[in-house]
């Protein structure tokens, strides 16, 4: 072979991927490099933009209402997170057990639906649910609970709809992690005497580590992301209070107010939280895995 043929072997696989690099280019790197710039902006999105420096991120550090929005969304976060791993993964456990057996075509749809819906039905389905006068929860139980009302309850509202939205998403990833390990080793562990639960945590938990590892980490970074939910469950407006408002309120509101230089860098400050907690799951997941 040539040079010129193996010049052309080598320049053929970067042809095919050259669509998704000009488009990635154009529409996610371009534009987060100009909102980085932005961000030391001081800019309407229209006329001058005066440099400010860091004043943005000064102001958005000593403004009470961010570090509310960061409180609540590692408290969306954190309350999820160990009840849907462990759900997920107890469910996908199940579901490849001898005692479900072929109920599972019918199983796994059902627990995928909540993915499938739009989030936006799920949260006026919730809300009707859990509405304080009229919600099918307080008349099932004769109670007047302000679940929507009262902020010290409401976000634990969010916290059920993330739960019940995720939990299929997950299942999904913990099966096919079920799947690449050989049954094989499970026979072998029952003719050494070991039960079903010692089968689970010798074998499953150690091979499934990757699965788990790449789960946290999308959790992680969807969690941090959250919007919909919270703004269209417990708001009686336009958006959620600040008692229970995310980050991302932070990015909205600065861009409807017409600070983008603001908005921008409360986008950096958001992007920073979800790359430092992904780094530390990694980590605590590649340190146990030793």
């Amino acid at each position: 072979m040539n040079n010129s043929k193996r010049l052309y072997w080598k320049i053929i696989p970067y042809l095919y991927i050259l669509p998704f690099l000009f488009t990635f280019l154009l529409f996610f790197a371009v534009p987060a490099l100009y909102s980085l710039v932005l961000s030391f902006f001081n800019y309407k999105g229209y006329g001058k933009m005066t440099f400010v420096g860091f004043q943005n991120y000064q102001s958005l550090l000593s403004y009470g209402a961010f570090w509310k929005s960061v409180r609540n969304t590692f408290f969306y976060f954190a309350a999820h997170m160990i009840p849907v791993m462990a759900g997920a993964f107890l469910v996908a456990v199940a579901l490849r057990s001898k005692i479900v057996g072929g109920l599972q075509k019918v199983f796994k749809p059902i627990i995928f639906m909540p993915q499938v819906v739009p989030v936006m039905a799920t949260a006026l389905v919730f809300k009707i649910m859990f509405s304080t006068r009229s919600g099918i929860i307080n008349q099932m139980f004769g109670t007047e609970v302000a679940w929507l009302d009262d902020r010290s309850i409401m976000r634990w509202v969010v916290v059920l709809l993330v739960i019940w939205r995720s939990l299929g998403w997950f299942m999904v990833i913990f099966l096919s992690g079920l799947t690449t390990i050989s049954d094989d080793l499970y026979e072998a562990a029952s003719l050494d005497g070991a039960n079903k639960f010692q089968q689970i945590i010798r074998i499953t938990l150690p091979l499934m580590k990757p699965f788990f590892l790449f789960a946290f980490i999308m959790d992680a970074i969807s969690s941090f992301k959250i919007y919909t939910e919270p703004n269209l469950l417990v708001s009686a407006q336009a958006q959620a209070p600040v008692d229970v408002a995310p980050m991302m309120n932070m990015i909205t509101n600065n861009l409807k107010g017409g600070s983008f230089g603001m908005a921008s860098a409360a986008g950096w400050l958001l992007f920073i939280v979800i790359l430092f907690i992904s780094a530390l799951e990694f980590v605590l997941m590649k340190n146990r895995s030793k």
